[in-house]
């Protein structure tokens, strides 16, 4: 049956969005977007003319903590012959800021295909908000007819709250479905990894007065929305615990690179192995902090999750005191996918990569070992290098020595005889006692040189 032709009465669109406002690395003041979420109302106030949203202020968080409660707000301009109204509650929980913002026809009768108006432009789809930890959609209507087919129901519900093109790039589809507060409830979803991509969506058919009079209750609604951002957060962490899978891979081929070159470096000449392995000196110690870091995160992620599975469960259960008669599997099931797909995954991952920090830690003692030994040797060259060099000048300024005293005496005697220049002892005396050291002192070193350098080669 096509349903799009159907009518409901008092329809409103509710977006739960959740943001971070501290992380776990620095609680001491809010993240550098903090206020993400009041701007990107204010941004929608503009686009659909609402003065109360496009002025809306910046709270201080003593003033959400307070909980000065809802604003309500009314859109100037809209559909022909529709009222479009709405409220917007913003709330600080522990780490994260909250927003409830809610669009409604407060009309008795409103046609289906005039329900995009609630999300004019896609503006409420995550990936316009794009809230750090999420969001989810709840649509509430009171169908007027009967309907023999809810969920095609609410299938039509759904493709007329979203831009065709949307939809068609959504690949949306019905997972769950139960009963809350005594009316039908469906959740659909497209699984996506990161949460400003998953839309996550709720339709629920008023066709209960019970559900009338206690779905807007304060002990529904905040029981509700604690359970909406437990959800959020548990979305959050399996996502980021996935990047820092990914990331850790990246890591750990980094690593197995080095190990290949290594095996294949045997071959090469003691000088090209030193060269490079001083290199991976310098590189390995940071490819394994990140390693070691992304393994801390995968940690941090899980107790998240187990954190906030607890903190769910807790709020589910307030819930099932108000809905004693209702189906809530479409709820209970998400504790069964956080336990036994997300954190099974991390605990997979974990033992996946866990094995690769103790093969970071034997491939660098492996090349600071073979650095050590091959830096001991050239040291154990340069020394006996010195050693040789030294033996060759130290003989060679004795002899030096000897000589240059030696032939100073000589000079002298020669000074104190006194005879006529003959021209053939002009050009045939001797070497000059200067010269003639030099050359005996040359020499002289290179043969001590020689002989340190015999010396040191039978050690």
């Amino acid at each position: 049956m096509d349903y799009l032709t159907a009518k409901v009465a008092y329809p409103k669109l509710t977006l739960y969005a959740f943001h971070l406002y501290k992380n776990l690395a620095n609680d001491s003041k809010p993240v550098e977007n903090a206020n993400h979420l009041w701007e990107k109302c204010q941004e929608i106030g503009k686009k659909l003319d609402i003065p109360k949203l496009e002025n809306l202020s910046i709270p201080e968080n003593q003033q959400l903590n307070k909980n000065k409660g809802f604003i309500e707000f009314t859109a100037i301009k809209h559909q022909k012959n529709l009222h479009l109204s709405g409220e917007i509650n913003r709330l600080l929980i522990h780490d994260t800021y909250a927003l409830d913002l809610t669009f409604r026809y407060p009309h008795s009768e409103i046609e289906l295909p005039k329900l995009k108006g609630l999300n004019q432009d896609d503006c409420l789809l995550a990936s316009n908000i794009k809230a750090t930890l999420g969001q989810t959609l709840v649509f509430f209507a009171q169908p007027l007819e009967i309907i023999n087919d809810e969920k095609g129901f609410a299938d039509a519900c759904v493709k007329t709250l979203i831009s065709e093109s949307k939809f068609n790039q959504l690949n949306l589809s019905c997972q769950n479905q139960g009963k809350l507060l005594n009316s039908r409830i469906f959740e659909y979803n497209n699984d996506a990894d990161s949460p400003q991509k998953q839309c996550h969506i709720l339709i629920w058919l008023n066709t209960n007065q019970q559900t009338t009079d206690s779905e807007n209750t304060e002990k529904f609604y905040y029981p509700l929305i604690d359970l909406l951002n437990c959800r959020s957060k548990i979305i959050y962490a399996r996502y980021k615990s996935r990047c820092c899978y990914h990331e850790a891979r990246e890591e750990y081929s980094k690593l197995e690179e080095k190990v290949n070159r290594f095996n294949n470096l045997k071959d090469n000449s003691a000088n090209a192995k030193f060269k490079e392995f001083n290199q991976w000196l310098n590189e390995i110690p940071a490819i394994s902090f990140n390693y070691s870091r992304c393994l801390r995160d995968l940690q941090l992620h899980k107790a998240t999750i187990q954190t906030n599975i607890k903190n769910y469960k807790l709020y589910l259960d307030k819930i099932k005191k108000l809905c004693n008669q209702d189906n809530l599997e479409f709820l209970s099931s998400f504790v069964e996918l956080a336990e036994d797909t997300f954190i099974e995954q991390i605990n997979t991952d974990l033992a996946y990569l866990t094995p690769g920090q103790s093969l970071f830690e034997q491939l660098l003692q492996s090349i600071r070992g073979i650095v050590e030994i091959e830096q001991t040797k050239r040291d154990r060259k340069l020394n006996t290098t010195i050693n040789t060099i030294g033996i060759g000048f130290g003989g060679g300024a004795i002899i030096s020595g000897v000589v240059t005293q030696h032939s100073g005496i000589v000079v002298k005697q020669i000074d104190k005889i006194k005879q006529p220049v003959d021209l053939y002892l002009l050009f045939n005396k001797p070497l000059h006692p200067f010269y003639a050291s030099l050359f005996i002192s040359i020499a002289a070193t290179l043969f001590f040189t020689l002989i340190g350098w015999l010396a040191s080669r039978r050690k």
